[in-house]
């Protein structure tokens, strides 16, 4: 199917995908869920040279996806067809910054090198997808990031493994420090996130759905 090739965003918002792949959640939020985690790339001066997000897809999302992936009608997606596809599908979240919102306490975020580096594997049934980010500046040594990974629509469910959520390359240099904050910690009152209900109006009106839900991981080199 040519959808392959399209916008993610173009591909999840048709019906026709919705119908197919998951009819029992056709009228509700989020459709697909991702463990997520984020590879910090240092260089030899132990500034943060890249960033790499690291997507584990649901089994029933990555079932459904894979025979699309088949390209040639083997009845295996092989390697080659998965770097096809990991590599058409982050180019195309460019425009939605690659479902990663940064920070730095200096107030300015990151610039990417225009050159992306993507990878894609099935493990254990489920999609993993990671792609390398090099910035065009490093981050200077002592400075915070803070790291959203999310959906602005929230069809996608990205949630950030908070026991693994960062590792760092080269691992053998001297650590970072790094802190995983709860969206559930900025709700005063003892409210939770379980608690919001949104209209179907409030979810078309709100742009930036995702990143009421969406974990910040805060690290600092």
């Amino acid at each position: 199917m040519r959808w392959i090739k399209r916008s993610w965003r173009q591909v999840f918002r048709t019906s026709l995908l919705l119908i197919l792949f998951y009819p029992s959640y056709a009228q509700s939020h989020p459709h697909v869920w991702v463990d997520a985690a984020v590879i910090i790339h240092r260089n030899d001066a132990g500034e943060i040279s890249a960033l790499e997000p690291v997507w584990i897809f649901d089994d029933l999302y990555t079932a459904s996806l894979l025979p699309d992936l088949d390209q040639d009608q083997s009845g295996e997606v092989e390697k080659a067809e998965l770097l096809t596809f990991a590599r058409d599908a982050i180019g195309n979240l460019q425009e939605w910054d690659y479902f990663l919102k940064v920070k730095r306490d200096d107030e300015f975020g990151p610039l990417y090198r225009k050159e992306i580096i993507a990878d894609a594997d099935v493990l254990n049934n489920r999609l993993l997808l990671r792609f390398k980010l090099d910035l065009e500046k490093p981050v200077a040594l002592g400075t915070s990031v803070q790291m959203q990974m999310y959906d602005p629509s929230y069809f996608i469910a990205m949630d950030v493994i908070e026991n693994h959520a960062v590792s760092y390359l080269p691992a053998a240099m001297n650590a970072c420090t790094h802190s995983v904050t709860h969206p559930d910690d900025n709700l005063e009152d003892g409210t939770t996130l379980s608690d919001l209900v949104f209209s179907d109006e409030e979810v078309a009106q709100n742009p930036d759905l995702g990143s009421i839900f969406a974990k910040t991981v805060t690290v600092t080199c």
